[in-house]
């Protein structure tokens, strides 16, 4: 065994002059990347299989996620969810996203637009395309969206009411 990596780290000893030994980093003795656990051997091969262009949209809507969400997230917190509000938080997260999967190319200018005003960092108050964003998501939502969203507050609401009466009795 390599005593570099089995002896306990002296108190003083900075951990990354320990990484950065010779011996520590001589030892090459495999090809290929580095994985860390058996888990991971899928989410590696579907890496490898993503086009440029591919991972440049997934960035995008990362991006664009980043926002959306926490403006709909205070959106919801105003409508008095209670014991609901992570269910229909949650589901009203997969609307959004199905309805943006594939932006209309209206959607995709007002988000590249949104986008391009969080870059410039401006005060909050100044962000007149943010200011847009729960209009924006009030529009998209449908009425069966509304709907769904309605019938899922009520029932998780009715069952954790059931829940405290269950733990009362």
């Amino acid at each position: 065994m390599d005593p570099t990596t089995t002896h306990p780290l002296q108190p003083t000893v900075d951990l990354l002059d320990e990484f950065n030994q010779q011996d520590w980093t001589s030892e090459d003795d495999w090809e290929g990347p580095v994985e860390v656990g058996l888990g991971l051997k899928p989410y590696v091969e579907k890496l490898a299989s993503v086009s440029p262009e591919q991972y440049r949209h997934q960035r995008w809507q990362v991006s664009v996620l980043s926002i959306l969400w926490p403006e709909l997230k205070s959106w919801l917190q105003t409508w008095e969810l209670g014991l609901s509000f992570d269910a229909v938080y949650q589901e009203a997260k997969q609307r959004v996203y199905g309805h943006l999967k594939q932006p209309t190319p209206v959607q995709t200018d007002w988000l590249n637009a949104l986008l391009a005003e969080e870059e410039q960092k401006l005060p909050r108050s100044e962000r007149v395309v943010r200011q847009q964003v729960i209009p924006r998501l009030s529009s998209l939502l449908t009425n069966e969206d509304y709907k769904a969203l309605s019938e899922l507050a009520a029932r998780d609401m009715a069952a954790g009411v059931m829940q405290y009466a269950q733990q009362a009795s």
